[in-house]
């Protein structure tokens, strides 16, 4: 039974109940009905039921009202809880590229600083000099460009970049350049190599992966210990790899190392001034070049990460 039907036959029941209560003591006083007795049955039934029929409509009218109050409360409510939840959105987004560019800071600047050192303290030859001097300058360029293009990828959400093609050679001794100084302060050394090819990249976002798996591997590895890094021609494109010999990963830790802000050894982690964010940022570049990070790991024997880059990539 609908609510306005239930507001009508209660009100009606209520109306004939105080209306034949009524009509009991006009009785008593009048001594009968005589002939009127169908005339204050009709009006009896139609007293009821008009009165009814006014009472339910009234109620069912104010009821329409609270319900369309009600869906405007509610609607106005989901309104201020997606606005708020889009600018926690925006807030996170925003507090995600602080990290990811603060740690994205520390390997390039190691190399500035590491170069820079050493023009202030060694007497070197003109063209060591101006080799030192290119290097702190196309990294402190390539911090500023990279500024920009970790706030589109982040904060506005940017899924295209437009790519260039290097030689691979070229491309690999320039992560060289920057990862070389980190790794000799900790007594490793650089193992790279490759096969002859071309490959397509946005320079600036995958170099910093590069770096990044670099870095990683060097974090893994102890003094003494080779980092590789090498190239090779494979079916469907070119892959690059970086592989260290250090302390590997369980499977099971394999799956959530991509996730921001997990790290496996948090002690070690903090004590190289790691954030956790690295490979979760490497995981978004290589999505933005059509492909992904492939790990081969097992404990104490080191890990591998494979970058096959598809398309684009050719042998000369």
């Amino acid at each position: 039974m609908t609510r306005p039907l239930k507001t009508f036959f209660i009100t009606a029941s209520v109306l004939f109940a105080v209306i034949c209560m009524g009509e009991c003591i006009a009785l008593r006083h009048t001594g009968g009905i005589g002939s009127g007795y169908w005339s204050y049955l009709l009006f009896l039934i139609l007293a009821g039921l008009g009165g009814a029929l006014v009472i339910s409509t009234h109620m069912w009218l104010v009821s329409q009202r609270e319900s369309k109050d009600l869906r405007l409360q509610k609607i106005r409510i989901a309104e201020l809880e997606r606005s708020i939840e889009n600018l926690e959105n925006v807030a996170g987004r925003r507090e995600e590229f602080i990290a990811s560019f603060a740690h994205e800071l520390k390997t390039p600047l190691t190399a500035i600083i590491g170069y820079a050192d050493m023009l202030r303290s060694k007497d070197m030859a003109p063209k060591a000099r101006f080799t030192a001097a290119g290097y702190i300058f196309s990294e402190g360029k390539r911090l500023e460009a990279l500024s920009l293009k970790l706030m589109d990828i982040i904060v506005a959400g940017k899924q295209g970049f437009d790519r260039k093609r290097y030689e691979v050679g070229y491309f690999i001794r320039s992560i060289a350049a920057v990862t070389v100084p980190s790794l000799s302060n900790n007594g490793m050394t650089l193992d790279m190599r490759w096969e002859q090819g071309q490959i397509d990249i946005e320079p600036d976002l995958f170099k910093t992966l590069m770096i990044n798996l670099v870095d990683n591997a060097r974090k893994a590895s102890r003094r003494g210990d080779v980092v590789e890094l090498f190239g090779k021609a494979e079916d469907g494109g070119y892959a690059l790899y970086v592989r260290d010999h250090g302390s590997g990963m369980k499977k099971e830790e394999l799956s959530k190392i991509t996730e921001p802000f997990y790290m496996i050894d948090k002690s070690r982690s903090r004590a190289q001034n790691g954030a956790g964010l690295g490979l979760a940022l490497c995981q978004r570049i290589a999505e933005l070049h059509g492909t992904q990070l492939e790990y081969d790991s097992e404990p104490g024997k080191g890990t591998t990460v494979r970058v096959l880059l598809k398309g684009g990539a050719g042998v000369e």
